[in-house]
């Protein structure tokens, strides 16, 4: 063993001394835990999340219900089987009386003890069946409950993972489409474009507005209302005189 690998082993048992011989360990675990829960809180909100627990509980419910018709179809082939055996047993104890009573005829006391036990040990058998078969009546019936019972909910399972599925898979178009149309409302570029045109003709408005009140009270836009109005007068004046001259002739 090289020193590299030596020391990598002991790195490996002192990691897991501290995750689980330690308080510090133990909050890590636990942390990682809650950590790993929400993760799969999360996913299961989300419809391929939710098909994947689905489909896991499923194949559970699926296992278990085809371990119990396994146990059911066992049973009944047991209880066929022993039906079978009882069905035998009680032609074998026809033919054994009847060969009793033969040798009985014939006095042949010895074969008809022979034949006297064999009818015994099959009144016995006859009766180790007949019980038998009655505790797999009520094992056949209480499995196959338990198999109906598994094969409802199994059934009941996967069309609630059909019915949950569709209603997430909907929901979660209605909030993309939502989501999409609030994205136009705020995140729209040629909107926030317009609105920095509409911004920059308002402004250039007000620069106007502005530029022409500070003319109109400039001493230079003063000085030229003066000469406008200077002209004005003398042309009135000129106009006056004129009209004096033309009503003298």
């Amino acid at each position: 063993m090289t020193n590299f690998m030596f020391i990598v082993i002991v790195a490996i048992v002192l990691i897991a001394l501290i995750l689980f011989f330690t308080p510090f360990g133990k909050q890590l675990r636990v942390k990682f835990k809650g950590r790993t829960d929400e993760v799969m809180r999360q996913d299961a909100q989300t419809p391929e999340g939710a098909r994947d627990y689905y489909n896991a509980a499923i194949r559970e419910k699926e296992d278990f219900y085809n371990k119990a018709s396994a146990t059911y179809a066992e049973i009944s082939g047991k209880r066929d089987t022993a039906e079978k055996d009882l069905y035998q047993a009680n032609k074998d104890i026809m033919r054994v009386t009847q060969q009793i009573n033969a040798c009985l005829d014939e006095n042949k006391e010895d074969e008809a003890m022979q034949y006297a036990m064999k009818k015994s040990t099959l009144e016995n058998k006859i009766n180790v069946l007949k019980d038998t078969i009655e505790e797999m009546k009520e094992a056949q019936a209480h499995q196959k409950d338990i198999r109906d019972q598994a094969a409802e909910e199994l059934q009941k399972l996967k069309e609630e993972k059909e019915q949950v599925l569709f209603q997430m898979e909907a929901d979660s178009q209605i909030i993309e489409l939502h989501q999409s149309m609030d994205s136009l409302n705020t995140n729209n570029e040629s909107d926030r474009m317009l609105e920095r045109v509409r911004e920059g003709a308002r402004k250039t408005r007000e620069r106007a507005e502005g530029s022409r009140i500070a003319y109109d009270s400039s001493a230079q836009a003063n000085e030229r209302r003066l000469a406008n109005s200077e002209r004005e007068r003398n042309a009135r004046q000129i106009l006056d005189d004129m009209k004096r001259q033309r009503g003298n002739k």
